[in-house]
């Protein structure tokens, strides 16, 4: 069953002989569940299935959890979970499987009137990069993954904490949903930009230099943006970054269309902005290397190395994005690695095995 799971998420072309099987009719669709999620990555796979005739069904974190702080009155703080709670255990009765995001939302699935269901778990990011390590979080983290009939981690730079924590962890990226993206049509006024937020964890110092360097060196006609998110935003004006108000993941990805050189986060790993930037064509730049992929070995086509290097890069690149974007390549290496759509038959093989166990 390991191998045949392996194959199902990781070859690269074809379907295996299960897949066929299913395909053939003889054995029903399972009914699954993808529960939480992070950076719209289950909404990605969902929309993905969608297109491909399959019905999974999916509840957001707002309908996960309160999203608010809970109310002083401690009769009205427990309270307001009813409605979740019932919606969590409606939810599970009608499924088979359940595909849970972020560790900490497994321990939902085992509260008191919850039907027992098997689910596999993707460790999105600072579960286990952060939370897997710290005394607090440690015990609840590991019992979510001992759990889980399957485990994935989406971040390059998680596998070692993963495999630590269950050595049959595997690979599955944070997926884009490529069609619903718009087309990349870069704006009459030359634009740069940042497509993370202002965060240590994005490589913040990195960034806010790199911006300043490109302030300087782009010139007034050249507009740089980036969002209006996270500790060092304020920073990032200062270092003279055009910030634009938070927005709805639709609107993001058109502003996203209209850039003629995206700027990832300075670290090793990109996350789902960096991704989507790739999917659209965009000739994306990030200061330092990145990880290689865990299954193919193959590394993001980008303009980068040291902040002289990617400003002389992007400077360049604004001459002629397009020609600089097909030189890269970046659409033709990232849709069959990010986009969810080739993920849908794999993982439905996977998810059939589960709730056959």
């Amino acid at each position: 069953m390991q191998n045949e799971t392996r194959d199902s998420v990781h070859a690269a072309r074809g379907t295996s002989p299960a897949v066929r099987s299913a395909e053939a009719g003889k054995t029903p669709d399972p009914r699954v569940l993808q529960f939480n999620d992070c950076a719209f990555v289950a909404r990605n796979m969902v929309r993905a299935a969608a297109r491909a005739g399959k019905k999974w069904d999916y509840l957001p974190p707002e309908q996960v959890r309160p999203m608010t702080a809970a109310p002083a009155n401690p009769v009205l703080a427990r309270a307001r979970f009813v409605p979740y709670v019932a919606r969590r255990a409606a939810k599970l009765w009608t499924a088979d499987v359940v595909h849970v995001h972020y560790a900490t939302s497994a321990r939902l699935l085992r509260e008191r009137g919850m039907p027992k269901r098997p689910y596999a778990l993707t460790l999105h990011g600072t579960d286990i990069r952060k939370q897997w390590a710290d005394p607090h979080f440690h015990d609840e983290i590991q019992r979510a993954i001992d759990g889980a009939a399957y485990v994935f981690y989406a971040n390059n730079d998680t596998a070692e904490n993963a495999v630590a924590a269950r050595p049959d962890a595997e690979f599955l990226p944070a997926l884009v949903d490529a069609a619903s993206l718009p087309a990349w049509q870069p704006d009459a006024r030359p634009n740069i930009l940042f497509v993370s937020r202002w965060d240590e964890d994005k490589g913040m110092e990195r960034q806010l230099s790199l911006a300043r360097q490109l302030r300087r060196a782009a010139g007034p006609d050249v507009r740089i943006l980036g969002l209006n998110w996270g500790p060092g935003a304020g920073r990032a004006a200062e270092a003279g970054v055009t910030l634009l108000d938070r927005m709805s993941q639709e609107e993001y990805h058109r502003v996203m269309s209209g850039a003629h050189v995206a700027v990832g986060q300075a670290t090793n790993n990109f996350a789902t902005s960096e991704f989507e930037a790739l999917c659209m064509g965009l000739p994306l730049a990030a200061v330092g290397t990145r990880l290689s992929r865990p299954d193919d070995g193959s590394t993001p086509p980008v303009l980068e190395g040291t902040e002289d290097d990617v400003v002389a890069q992007v400077l360049e690149a604004l001459k002629d994005p397009r020609g600089c974007a097909s030189t890269l390549g970046g659409s033709a290496w990232a849709l069959p690695r990010y986009d969810a759509a080739a993920y849908v038959d794999r993982l439905e093989n996977l998810y059939r095995g589960i709730a056959g166990r």
